[in-house]
Formats: C-alpha cells, structure tokens, sequence
C-alpha cells in the first residue's frame, strides 16, 4: 500500500483537493473517467458493516488495524500471537501486534460468499480499516478491476459483483497523504533508488500548544512561541524578537539580492507546460 507518485490529481495539495472534490461533482452511480482510484469497498465483519476495505492484490496479508479492532469491539482475548514480521517496500519491518481469525461475508443477498479470514492486527495510522490481499482473493476466485471500480467473484448463485465507493476511495487516498505530511517532522518516505537512498524529511515542529505574540509595529508582524514557557523565559524572548524585529522578512522586498544558490521558489510543473494566464 503505497501513496504518494503521479495518481490523486497530480504532485501539489492543490491537485489533491481538487481531485477529491471532482469526484462530488458527479451522479452517485458514475464513475468518472480516466480515473486511478483504488477499489475500497464494504464487507460485514464481526455483524458490522467496515467501510474503508481496500482491495490490495500486492498484498501478501489480510490486514485489519487496530483502531477498526477497537470500535468493532472484539476481545483481546482472542489475539493469537504473530511471530513473524511484515514488510512494506524495501526493508523496513512492521511488527505486528498479533492475529485473528474472523468470519467475513462479500456482498449481502443470495450471491454472498463469507469466508474464516487470518487478520494480522497492525497499529499504524493509516486512513483504511482493514486490507484484503492476494490470498483470500484467490480464495474468492475474485476478478479485480481497478479500471470499472469493481470485484467479481465466484458463488453458489453465480457471479457476484461488489463495486468500489469512488467517494470514499478519493477520500481515503487523500487522507493517507494527510497522514504523512503530518507526522510530526519524522521521516515520512524513504526510497532507495540503486545505491542511492532519498529521505525527503519535513521541518521540526513545535511541541505543544503555541500562541502568537506581535512583535513588530502593526498586528501584521507577528510570531508564534510555544505557551509552556515560564512567564520569565516568556518575556526575555518576547523583548529579543521585539528587539531585533527588523531583521525579519515581513514582505518579499525585505528580502532583496538573495543568492539563488542560498533560496529560491521554484513551481513545480510538468516540463513543456503551456503558461496560461
């Protein structure tokens, strides 16, 4: 399960809002086209409907995580213990706390297939509540599309279809890249590329509650310092950045003749983009 690349919209928080509010735009029974969502649907577990089921076939484990074990109320009592570890992309171990065997049903009706799944109960913070792998789709004998929404698989009955929620898939997705961006200045990616190896890190982030304090001569020229300082601390730094006001960047042209080389913005676009005002 991997987020992030070239899917959602693009590569900017703008695209990723826009993509997951385009999907709002059409009729609830369409899909809209040229989509890459991934396939999230509903399965009963434990007598509950559990929204937020994604169909991943890259995956080697059924995965239910443990905020979904605790609002489904099952006991810890029935945890067996996992003795392995499992791994994501590259070599980075996830251990988990321990599995489950449960009853889950696909799809409700006569065309309805439940199954006695092993879970592997895992607690990250993740936007799903459970992950369906490879190995109990092919024990479904399930036909997955990514393309039409949809998984089809064999019954008693027939076929059955169960059709993916593009909605809740968009809202998922851009959750999960919520999630990173969030992470309180940890590293949040790691890629290994050859003999190269890549970590994009975000900038450290107070700990705490913070509260603004004007600094300068108008309510505009501001800063945030964090409200766990003693009132004395408070103070002396309150005077030093009033002090030394003027060396802040309040507007671009207090900024002139910086070196490229020191800063620069830069836009990230497509290379051979047509400008449009």
């Amino acid at each position: 399960m991997i987020n992030g690349g070239f899917a959602g919209g693009g590569i900017s928080k703008s695209s990723w809002r826009w993509h997951l509010k385009e999907v709002y735009q059409v009729r609830k029974s369409s899909l809209l086209p040229g989509h890459d969502d991934p396939v999230v649907i509903t399965m009963i577990l434990a007598n509950a409907n559990l929204y937020r089921t994604l169909i991943d076939q890259g995956s080697s484990a059924d995965i239910l995580f443990k905020p979904a074990f605790d609002k489904l109320g099952l006991e810890e009592k029935d945890l067996k213990a996992y003795p392995d570890s499992l791994f994501e992309l590259g070599d980075t171990p996830i251990r988990p706390l321990s599995y489950i065997s449960l009853y889950t049903t696909f799809r409700k009706g006569v065309k309805s297939r439940t199954l006695s799944i092993n879970y592997i109960i895992v607690d990250v913070n993740v936007a799903y509540n459970a992950l369906i792998g490879r190995m109990t789709l092919n024990r479904l004998a399930a036909v997955v599309s990514t393309r039409h929404l949809c998984m089809k698989f064999l019954t008693n009955e027939g076929i059955a279809t169960i059709k993916g929620d593009q909605k809740l898939a968009r809202k998922c997705y851009n959750e999960g890249l919520s999630l990173k961006s969030n992470s309180g200045g940890k590293e949040v990616n790691t890629i290994e590329l050859g003999k190269t190896r890549i970590h994009e890190e975000l900038r450290p982030q107070p700990e705490g509650k913070i509260e603004e304090v004007q600094i300068g001569d108008n309510p505009d020229k501001a800063t945030s310092i964090g409200t766990k300082l003693k009132e004395s601390l408070k103070k002396q730094l309150v005077d030093l950045l009033r002090k030394n006001s003027d060396l802040f960047a309040w507007k671009a042209s207090d900024m002139p003749g910086i070196d490229p080389d020191l800063m620069s913005h830069k836009l990230f676009v497509y290379p051979g983009s047509r400008p449009v005002q």
